[in-house]
């Protein structure tokens, strides 16, 4: 039996020294570090859970990173009356007695890709650990231990002061002076970010740092494999679970809506539980071509919670059409991996598990939805202590047992950056702690090349059945491969919407370490303002020598089901049908082309500088123009006494006069809204025909 290592929390382990026994069973390694020296026995229980340890009940479903409470130890009258507290799943190398590094330590020897993946955990862990006060653990270096892609916390240390992601960001700081190149300048920009306020919350943060993934994701080419098998078992007469795809099929993907492998374990008998499962195949497989295939997370993520209620909502009402009450409902439980670029996506309901094989460790990383789970998570009872009590295996939810309002299905992300093994299973396998007890010998061989996929499905099949064989079995994996493609080159952080945690367009940009953007940038301001000045003498020379030509016309907004379009104005455009001249008022109608001029000063910024909107019905920003970019009016619109322009950017070029570290600059062909009381008096209008047709890219054309 492999060593089985603690760590101990409360004042009363520090009265103690190695090598003594604690209660005459824990011995004392080092430090916190305890060797227990009878596992096969329970642990001591507490009667009451007192508030220091709730968090770690309540922080339950992220048990992943967190360790989770083992036991108690009640220290004898001649050591003191404080209590130790035992935590087990923590960051303790396997067979030592030493922790895992910190996430310091291993820094400055992990990939680009490994470091941003790292920063992306702990900002998925700064909300929830905030919500139960205690933040301050991971602002604490020596508690943050990693253990490959993994990062471990070795325990929860609660507040003292109230923390806020400007802490964060100054410990990020320091992580960014010793990053990797390719990703250096982006960590130092957005810990700056962090540190100055502009990051206000950890929904932005994570939206930076995915955007980042995404493009340095592009660097890697990722291949999916994908195999599945169900039996009935050697004691049940029919089959009620199902799998997607059909067993025994092993397919090979690259990520899309396509990579999919989905494990159903169906209740309610033959009558029910058969065909529950497979209607809940039948519907999510229908409902998962709606995924986009360059869909944002938080867009795959709800398209995912949808796809579980469409197929609980198509159980309930076929349970209710053949008016089928209380047990005599049929439902499933339900485990499905996505695979998506750099991603994968757990759907789960019920206790149907997944597992998560990496070449040091196997991690269950869905918690069952069964009665001892609930009773953790409410922070009312130790899950060794919950397991032992009667019912505690009865589910809180399926699907097709009640409507979807009620309904609370689990999406969980996790960033791939090595080979990896993903197993979906019904409970005819993980019952009785089967995956953990194999995992070494069965799977892990896969991950080194020495064994095929179908080898594996087959001898976990023939696992369950013949170690278990209490129910049906069903399996699926789902091998991620990761190989680079290419050099690394740099990222760099150019804007950030502190209005919205979500933008249409890329945070990142992806540009080489010997760009010429520097150089382009130069030369590109000396040739425009030569444009500019040729094109103010020519328009003063055509204000005094042609007539002004314009003609009314009437301008209706396409009609469609927008809520822009409330009221339809006849609005003056000039004619294009003789010479047009420049005017020196201004002139915003639909056609017009405006040059945004403000400060070229490098000491002088805008205070409010030009923003596009995605629409006029919300604040969403989508981007910043530049100064000296050229726009085209393309439509015009009155809403609520406003004037809205919607403008396309036919050219941009960067101006010193921005700050850089906060603006994201539209780019030509970009297209968005903008009242036009904020645009009059940072603009300058420019004739059609006299500006170059090579910097209006397609917006001359059109």
């Amino acid at each position: 039996m492999p060593k089985h290592y603690l760590w101990a929390i409360g004042e009363g382990i520090k009265t103690y020294r190695p090598g003594e026994i604690i209660a005459d069973r824990y011995q004392v390694e080092h430090g916190k570090i305890l060797l227990d020296t009878q596992p096969e026995k329970m642990p001591e229980m507490p009667e009451e859970i007192p508030g220091g340890i709730e968090p770690y009940l309540k922080l339950f479903p992220y048990r992943l990173h967190i360790p989770q409470v083992f036991g108690l130890i009640s220290v004898p009258e001649n050591k003191g009356t404080k209590e130790i507290w035992l935590l087990e799943g923590g960051p303790i190398t396997p067979g030592t007695a030493s922790l895992m590094p910190e996430i310091a330590t291993a820094w400055k020897d992990a990939t680009p890709m490994r470091q941003l993946n790292w920063l992306w955990q702990i900002a998925q862990l700064w909300q929830p650990l905030n919500v139960q006060k205690v933040g301050s653990s991971l602002l604490n270096p020596e508690n943050l231990r990693v253990e490959g892609q993994l990062v471990r916390l070795v325990e929860l240390q609660p507040d003292e002061k109230s923390v806020t992601l400007q802490h964060l960001g100054r410990l990020w700081q320091k992580w960014a002076s010793n990053a990797n190149p390719a990703v250096a300048k982006f960590l130092k920009q957005l810990s700056q970010q962090m540190i100055a306020g502009k990051v206000q919350n950890a929904d932005l943060l994570i939206t930076q740092l995915d955007k980042a993934l995404e493009v340095l994701g592009r660097s890697q080419v990722r291949s999916i494999h994908i195999t599945t098998a169900t039996d009935t078992g050697p004691n049940r007469s029919h089959n009620e679970d199902a799998c997607y795809p059909p067993s025994k099929t092993v397919i090979s993907y690259p990520p899309s809506y396509k990579t999919v492998a989905i494990v159903c374990d169906g209740i309610g008998g033959q009558d029910g539980g058969e065909e529950a499962s497979q209607l809940a195949i039948k519907v999510l497989c229908q409902e998962l071509q709606k995924i986009p295939e360059n869909g944002e997370p938080l867009t795959i993520t709800t398209k995912l919670e949808e796809s579980a209620c469409a197929a609980n909502d198509a159980i309930c009402d076929r349970n209710d059409r053949e008016e089928r009450h209380d047990r005599q409902r049929m439902g499933t439980t339900l485990v499905m991996a996505l695979a998506h670029l750099h991603e994968l996506y757990i759907t789960h309901i019920g206790d149907s598990r997944a597992y998560w094989i990496t070449p040091s460790r196997c991690y269950q990383v869905t918690v069952d939805d069964d009665v001892a789970s609930r009773q953790v998570r409410l922070g009312y009872s130790l899950y060794k202590d919950a397991i032992k009590q009667v019912a505690s295996g009865a589910l809180v939810q399926a699907l097709g047992i009640t409507t979807s309002i009620a309904l609370h299905p689990t999406v969980q992300r996790f960033l791939i950056d090595e080979d990896s093994i993903f197993l979906i299973c019904s409970d005819g396998l993980s019952d009785k702690d089967r995956v953990e007890e194999y995992w070494q010998t069965e799977i892990l061989p896969l991950l080194e090349g020495k064994i095929d996929l179908a080898t594996v499905r087959d001898r976990l099949i023939e696992i369950a059945n013949t170690k278990n064989g209490h129910d049906n079995v069903t399996v699926a994996l789902v091998y991620y491969q990761v190989t680079s493609k290419s050099q690394m080159t740099e990222l760099s952080l150019p804007p950030i919407d502190v209005k919205s945690a979500h933008l249409e367009k890329p945070f990142v940009e992806y540009k080489s370490q010997t760009s010429m953007f520097d150089l382009e940038h130069k030369s590109g301001w000396f040739y425009l303002l030569g444009i500019f000045i040729l094109l103010g003498l020519g328009g003063i020379l055509a204000y005094f020598l042609n007539p002004i030509a314009t003609e009314l016309i009437e301008i209706t907004e396409p009609t469609n089901n927008n809520s822009d379009n409330q009221m339809d104005k006849k609005i003056e455009k000039p004619s294009l049908s003789t010479t047009p001249t420049f005017s020196p008022t201004l002139s915003l109608d639909v056609g017009s082309f405006i040059l945004i001029s403000g400060s070229d000063s490098p000491t002088e910024t805008l205070n409010e500088p030009i923003e596009l909107l995605t629409s006029t019905r919300d604040n969403t920003v989508k981007g910043i123009v530049a100064n000296g970019s050229i726009l085209k009016v393309i439509r015009k619109m009155y809403l609520s006494e406003e004037i809205w322009l919607e403008l396309e950017v036919c050219s941009t070029t960067k101006s010193s006069s921005i700050d850089p570290e906060f603006i994201y600059y539209l780019q030509p062909k970009d297209i968005g809204w903008i009242q036009q009381v904020k645009i009059d008096s940072s603009m300058d209008i420019i004739n059609l025909f006299d500006v170059n047709p090579e910097q209006l890219d397609g917006c001359f054309n059109n």
